[in-house]
């Protein structure tokens, strides 16, 4: 998988040396507040959930890129295709709090999006807590339309959230 390149950013494969940055991201739990899982307690904790997305792409179920400034390198975050089948799968995306409004994550959720396009992908997915109003509009500037909300969806065992979802077909 070749790196991507935007205006501003590099999107490369993960790896397991990429464990320290993305700590930053999911150890912040404000970052975290919108995610399914509680904030990384520790880098250990990142290190066993880099080596589940390294085996998530392995078995072609997921593609996890890092995302990181042109400029000098910069790990800003992660962006992802999951939950892979046939033509279509669910994108992720998160970034540490000091890159956030700067455009930086539409940028690589534009980039994605085009790689999802030339892996063949018809269509793509995103689901978020319905407090998320800085990802709904993100999602939606760059084509998604909300197709379902979900009032009490299980976002991991015993934990109920609100969600939204949306989709695109490409």
């Amino acid at each position: 998988m070749p790196a991507l390149l935007t205006a501003r950013l590099i999107l490369d494969r993960l790896t397991p040396d990429d464990g320290n940055g993305l700590f930053e991201v999911r150890g912040d739990p404000e970052v975290m507040a919108f995610w399914d899982w509680p904030h990384d307690a520790s880098p250990s904790v990142t290190a066993a959930v880099v080596e589940q997305m390294l085996r998530e792409m392995a078995s072609g179920q997921a593609c996890y890129w890092t995302v990181r400034l042109r400029s000098d390198g910069t790990f800003v975050g992660l962006c992802d295709l999951g939950e892979m089948q046939a033509n279509q799968a669910d994108i992720g995306y998160m970034l540490g709090r000091r890159f956030w409004g700067m455009g930086l994550a539409q940028e690589a959720v534009a980039c994605v999006l085009e790689q999802a396009r030339a892996l063949g992908l018809t269509s793509v997915r995103a689901r978020i807590h319905a407090g998320n109003v800085r990802s709904a509009r993100l999602l939606e500037r760059v084509g998604f339309k909300e197709v379902d909300s979900i009032p009490d969806f299980e976002i991991r065992p015993g934990v109920v959230r609100s969600c939204k979802t949306f989709a695109l077909n490409l």
